[in-house]
């Protein structure tokens, strides 16, 4: 998904250039009248002295949407114009004098309009009338087989040249027009999960090749009797490669960590986080580094007309259909060099095995089913691991527009744990995440919650368990005996600011923690009956410079807080600190 806005973004400087339809449509009646209209409405605002345009010829787009049009100020005072503008100004139409035409940005549609005169009559009956001819229009095009637009509502530059590919040809050459780039900056983008992260993009061949990066040098100390220092890496590339194929498009997608190098001992300190294992035990107040192969899938996407689409993912390694965008995709926490203490209760399956992933998008809705291999990775990091799908779960997103995104989650696990392979988990996830472009950058917030329910499973008693598929049991639950259902529930709430050269974040969690948390690691903790110990929380606070387009440098603190049980251990409110640099690719 990431690929298709790259596309995007890359090819709507160009707008479409896709030739028109030969076969009379019977929408032409209505796009003249909504012609029309329009350009009534238009000579009414300029009258008012509200319709002042930086192109020639001058935009529809503003007028449709804003009801005026400050393109001409705004691009005189370097702030920027809208998509359709945008689009002229790279075709050489631009109309401001001593204006280069590469050097106008796009401007976000709140910041586009005029203010309103207190004495202006606005053209409301030419706008409405115009609007819904050119609705009348769309619906017949799209019956036509004329019409896949890839922004909410579609759009009307295309409707005008009776035919729009956008949701079925972003991958191809063709690109989009400056009309959906404007939808997509403004909100209004058709398809889910789609995250606007700086990707590097290039086009060979017919094929979108995309990539994006980050690399974080840190240094960390976690104070108290728990607490570590150390110097470590989390880094991770990702690459994307778009074709048309068929009636659809298809992406390869990959995602490749050097963590396995970077972070030495197999994992990084991080108070009361817990989670897989490291060096044959349970990880407590550590994070463990991704596996190289962090995804390796395709994914087929077929547009049906303009609100409906169908899809088809999978491969060794990705993401199943269960959780919130994981932690290094979410634009909320892109300048956070650590997991969250909760990854394993919200997040953790985005590097599942053999995934395979169907799903149906409609409107502003996709409903997902996926199977997939649920025992986490193990600490051979270099490699991918086997293992047959026997795992199953579903995910249902809603993305009002492109700002707004929720989803709810439920999956059942099985053999999830190298410490407990013969107890299933259900897992339950709900979020919701609002991005904001900014004039000079952008505001993304998530909220997560997540639930971690360890089913119990009884043994007969008396009875040695036999390992099945290979399984070889290392917690004291392998012996006869019974383990009652474990719920541990977790709660985060995380929002950066890029403003400028500058970035803004924090991070607050509230996350139920079980009785290892008593333990330093050692196999010792192999013999722990884990039982639901308490509640922490951990508030992140952190800021970030901009040094040039590709680096920064920058730091977090963290005020942890366990219960009075944990005290005499980890002190009531241990501090953590991170300082690193960073690197990452850009568009």
């Amino acid at each position: 998904m990431k690929t298709l806005l790259a596309v995007l973004l890359v090819f709507a400087a160009h707008a479409h250039d896709h030739p028109v339809p030969t076969k009379p449509t019977k929408a032409q009646g209505d796009l003249d009248e909504a012609r029309r209209t329009l350009a009534a409405a238009k000579r009414a605002i300029a009258a008012q002295g509200r319709y002042s345009c930086c192109t020639k010829p001058s935009c529809d787009l503003c007028a449709r949407m804003n009801g005026s049009c400050n393109c001409a100020e705004n691009v005189k005072n370097g702030r920027g114009s809208c998509g359709e503008c945008y689009a002229a100004w790279r075709s050489g139409r631009g109309g401001v004098k001593g204006v280069d035409a590469k050097s106008v940005p796009l401007l976000p549609a709140e910041h586009q309009a005029c203010a309103m005169p207190a004495h202006a009559a606005h053209p409301v009956e030419q706008l409405k009338v115009s609007a819904e001819s050119l609705l009348r229009a769309k619906r017949t095009l799209v019956g036509e087989g004329r019409y896949a637009c890839c922004i909410r509502g579609g759009c009307g530059e295309c409707a005008h040249e009776t035919s729009c590919p956008c949701g079925g040809d972003l991958a191809a050459h063709k690109g989009v027009c400056g009309e959906c780039l404007d939808g997509w900056r403004s909100g209004r983008g058709a398809f889910a999960g789609i995250d606007p992260n700086e990707v590097t993009l290039a086009v060979f061949g017919g094929w979108a090749l995309g990539a994006s990066g980050q690399f974080f040098g840190v240094y960390t100390d976690q104070t108290g009797p728990r607490g570590r220092d150390k110097i470590f890496s989390t880094n991770w590339v990702m690459m994307s490669a778009a074709h048309r194929a068929g009636p659809g498009t298809i992406t390869f997608r990959s995602m490749l960590s050097a963590e396995p190098a970077t972070i030495t001992g197999k994992r990084y300190p991080l108070l009361l986080a817990t989670g897989e294992t490291a060096n044959g035990v349970p990880i407590i107040n550590g994070q463990h580094p991704h596996d190289l192969f962090m995804e390796l899938s395709a994914l087929y996407r077929i547009v049906i007309g303009e609100r409906t689409s169908i899809q088809l993912s999978g491969g060794p390694r990705g993401e199943p259909a269960l959780g919130p965008p994981a932690y290094p995709h979410r634009a909320s926490a892109s300048e956070n060099p650590v997991a969250p203490i909760s990854h394993h209760m919200q997040d953790s399956t985005h590097i599942a095995t053999n995934v395979i992933t169907a799903g149906i998008t409609h409107g502003p809705v996709t409903w997902e089913v996926s199977g997939f291999h649920g025992r986490e990775p193990d600490e051979l990091r270099w490699g991918i691991e086997g293992g047959a799908p026997d795992s199953l779960s579903t995910r249902l997103t809603v993305n009002p527009t492109s700002r707004w995104s929720g989803q709810f989650s439920i999956g059942r696990l099985n053999r999830v744990e190298a410490t407990h392979p013969l107890r299933p988990m259900l897992k339950e996830t709900a979020s919701l995440s609002y991005t904001r472009p900014l004039f000079a950058g952008s505001w993304a917030s998530t909220a997560i919650w997540g639930r971690n329910n360890e089913l119990a499973y009884t043994q007969q008693p008396n009875l040695p368990v036999l390992p099945r598929s290979g399984i070889r049991p290392l917690h004291i639950v392998s012996v006869p005996t019974r383990v009652p259902n474990q719920v541990y529930n977790s709660y985060l709430l995380e929002s950066t600011l890029h403003a400028g050269r500058n970035w803004f974040w924090g991070r607050a969690e509230n996350a139920d923690k079980d009785s290892t948390l008593f333990y330093e690691e050692s196999p010792f903790v192999l013999l722990i009956d884990e039982r639901r110990l308490g509640r922490v929380q951990a508030y992140t606070a952190g800021y970030e410079r901009d040094l040039t387009r590709y680096a920064g440098v920058g730091g977090q603190f963290t005020l942890n807080h366990v219960p009075p049980m944990l005290a005499p251990i980890y002190d009531a409110n241990p501090l953590g600190v991170q300082l690193f640099f960073r690197l990452r690719f850009r568009r």
